[in-house]
């Protein structure tokens, strides 16, 4: 099929697709993973997981290596703007999983990226669409008989483990066997005979891997140096701005989020800080409102009134469904977060998921400062995951008929994307209460935090006391500081995503909106893919100037 297509660049880009979705089929189907496309191949492998045999990762970068020749060779040959900005994508999304394998190797020191597969894997399996109810069976019996290859390779190939991840994957080892347990009251009769065996057989891996996470060497966390997410942000995101404009540009944020803080806390109640007004704040009644049907309520609320305002909302698809989050990702996800559906397949939905309570929280206080906070920002939080945040924009680049476009995702755009949608509640006045304000500012002062962390612990600009100050004067705990300075260690240099992209699709709109209007913007932009902010304006000028 791909040789009878006979433009060069669609026919390098399927290859290219077709090439990943093989060699990393539960990542390419999972936005966990935001190094890699949304590979639709991966639909056909969902019976596979991945190899991570040192010689087939060696491999594998060097196939990368050469297709990115071949990126470079025909963006040299080629005039056609839309055209040369798609080779440029694919050249930058290589990049981005060269980092990944070839400079940050995860899959050298982090034992999450295998949990992730093994049991991400696991999920699809059991709950993507099939042709048949033996589909399922068959495929999720084949990804629950290589989860010993894979995880017995996360031994072979780690030497030592940084604390921060040793922490997260001793805490997602228990919750993966919570998870089995959970399914396993699904399977009986004598048809689930050999998935039973399965699931025996996968915690008994699960007991062997966590023994060996026991007695690994432990390593002080690795401060990322600041060359991978200098390169990750010129060559994955494609980034024009340097690591200190950045930093630069979010201290000022800060800055200026404290004063609206400031000035709208002497007008509510001068005798109380902002933070105490914050946490007196309760919009929903805890005791009676439970949290899923709160989140439920709003999400078809906030659709109904973004269709109002120029959103394109009925034509949404797949079905999103708010559940709580899987019990295997409650460690290493935030309380609220979206899980897209990646093949065009109408049947596949997406999630968005919320966790009221975490498995670790041993403290009672914890836990109802979880929920008030769910309760307090989920107008905020329905409009970031969902509409007309991620959700839409998934959809969007799902219905895009350009296919580099539709299965390449940039972590800039996306989370800028939803993170500069969480404004327009404001501007178009779905929140309207000054409380409702505080809220608003103080979560881009959250974000400002997150990105001067991100940025400042590898440059050596912060120390890890002064970015838990910033977090704590944010508003949370000392307890919730660490927990989610460990959390974004996790995953260096995506952080900076959220305020940086708010802020480019800002001074884009700042230039453009006057000849456009906010309807015409925002259909340009989604309907242009998630593409680097200097590309955007080369299209903006190519058809408005």
């Amino acid at each position: 099929m791909i040789s009878a297509i006979k433009d060069p660049v669609e026919n390098l880009a399927l290859q290219y697709f077709d090439y990943l979705a093989r060699c990393f089929p539960v990542m390419c189907a999972s936005d966990e993973f935001h190094f890699l496309p949304r590979a639709e191949d991966a639909s056909r492998y969902y019976d596979n997981l991945e190899d991570f045999d040192v010689n087939k990762i060696e491999a594998t970068i060097f196939e990368l290596k050469q297709f990115q020749k071949m990126f470079d060779v025909l963006a040299g040959r080629e005039n056609d703007l839309e055209k040369r900005i798609d080779l440029e994508l694919l050249h930058a999304n290589s990049a981005g999983i060269l980092i990944e394998f070839e400079n940050i190797r995860s899959w050298r020191h982090n034992p999450l990226l295998y949990l992730k597969i093994a049991f991400i894997g696991l999920d699809h399996a059991l709950n993507k669409p099939a042709r048949e109810a033996g589909e399922r069976k068959d495929r999720t019996n084949a990804r629950l008989n290589a989860i010993p290859r894979l995880l017995n390779q996360a031994v072979e190939n780690m030497n030592g483990v940084p604390a921060t991840y040793h922490r997260a994957a001793r805490a997602m080892v228990d919750d993966c066997k919570r998870y089995l347990f959970e399914i396993g009251k699904d399977f009986s009769g004598s048809e689930s005979g050999s998935l039973i065996k399965g699931l025996e057989r996968t915690r008994s891996v699960l007991d062997a891997f966590d023994i060996f996470l026991n007695s690994v060497s432990q390593v002080p966390d690795q401060s990322f140096s600041a060359a991978p997410i200098a390169s990750t942000l010129k060559d994955y995101f494609l980034s024009t701005r340097n690591l200190d404009e950045i930093f630069q540009i979010v201290a000022d944020q800060w800055r200026d989020n404290l004063k609206r803080l400031k000035k709208l806390q002497s007008t509510i109640d001068p005798k109380k800080s902002w933070q105490e007004i914050y946490h007196d704040y309760c919009p929903s009644d805890i005791g009676r409102v439970d949290t899923l049907t709160l989140y439920r309520k709003e999400t078809k609320q906030i659709c109904s009134f973004f269709g109002r305002h120029g959103f394109k909302v009925d034509d949404l698809y797949p079905l999103i469904e708010l559940i709580e989050t899987p019990a295997y990702l409650k460690s290493v996800r935030g309380s609220a977060s979206f899980a897209a559906a990646f093949s065009r397949d109408l049947k596949e939905k997406s999630f968005f998921y919320i966790t009221p309570q975490r498995p670790q929280q041993g403290r009672k206080e914890a836990g109802d400062l979880l929920m008030k906070r769910l309760h307090r920002e989920y107008r905020f939080l329905v409009a970031h995951e969902t509409i007309p945040g991620h959700h839409l924009l998934d959809s969007a680049r799902r219905r895009l008929k350009n296919p580099v476009r539709r299965q390449i995702e940039s972590p800039l755009f996306y989370e800028g994307w939803a993170t500069y949608t969480e404004s327009l509640l404001t501007e178009y006045g779905y929140v309207n209460s000054p409380l409702e304000f505080l809220v608003d500012y103080k979560r881009n002062l959250w974000r400002s935090a997150r990105c001067q962390i991100d940025i400042g612990i590898p440059t050596g600009k912060l120390i890890r006391d002064d970015a838990l100050d910033l977090l704590i004067r944010t508003g949370f705990s000392h307890e919730e500081a660490v927990r989610q300075i460990n959390r974004f260690q996790l995953n260096p240099g995506y952080q900076l995503c959220y305020s940086l992209g708010r802020y480019e699709i800002l001074k884009l709109k700042e230039t453009w909106e006057s000849r456009m209007g906010n309807e015409q913007f925002h259909t340009f932009l989604l309907e242009g893919g998630e593409l680097p902010f200097h590309l955007i304006e080369k299209r903006l000028e190519a058809q408005f100037n």
